[in-house]
């Protein structure tokens, strides 16, 4: 699971920033403690203290992804699904969700809800060469070759190379 790897290693950089955010008051930001939780291992502390962080702001599209991420990374997979449908419907056209849906349905080899995931995310953000990878992947395994061979051939368009 290759998506997975490059998924988790770019979203644990994030929460890794995140940690050490605070606002221009020196308040620490929602989900700062979870994230530091996070980058250190500790993902069921990580996920006790992203949930507090929720609660108090349960509006927040971005907390709800990071609530997401961590709760993944806990083992929580359900939970992540909920707090990423929670973000779609806050944030219905913000392609970090969908995208971090379709990873989370592909890593549990649901391919066409990540395939429909990765649909959205690749037409709200048409050149993420991440988005276009996991939609020509799923595509090709649901048999839609055609547009399997369009998101490559995208994707190999904006790495600025030729496909075969």
């Amino acid at each position: 699971m290759w998506v997975r790897g490059i998924a988790v290693g770019v979203a644990l950089s994030a929460l890794a920033a995140w940690a050490g955010c605070a606002g221009s008051t020196g308040a620490q930001e929602p989900g700062s403690i979870a994230a530091q939780y996070a980058a250190n291992g500790r993902f069921e502390e990580a996920a006790r203290e992203i949930d507090l962080a929720v609660r108090a702001r349960p509006r927040d599209a971005a907390l709800r992804r990071q609530a997401a991420l961590i709760h993944d990374r806990a083992g929580h997979v359900e939970r992540a699904i909920g707090h990423l449908e929670m973000a779609i419907r806050l944030e219905p056209r913000d392609a970090a969700s969908w995208l971090q849906l379709a990873d989370l349905e592909s890593n549990r080899e649901n391919v066409a809800d990540a395939y429909v995931a990765y649909r959205r995310a690749s037409a709200l953000a048409p050149d993420d060469a991440r988005a276009l990878a996991g939609l020509a992947r799923s595509a090709a395994d649901l048999g839609f070759s055609a547009e399997a061979r369009a998101a490559y051939d995208r994707r190999a368009q904006l790495e600025g190379r030729a496909t075969p």
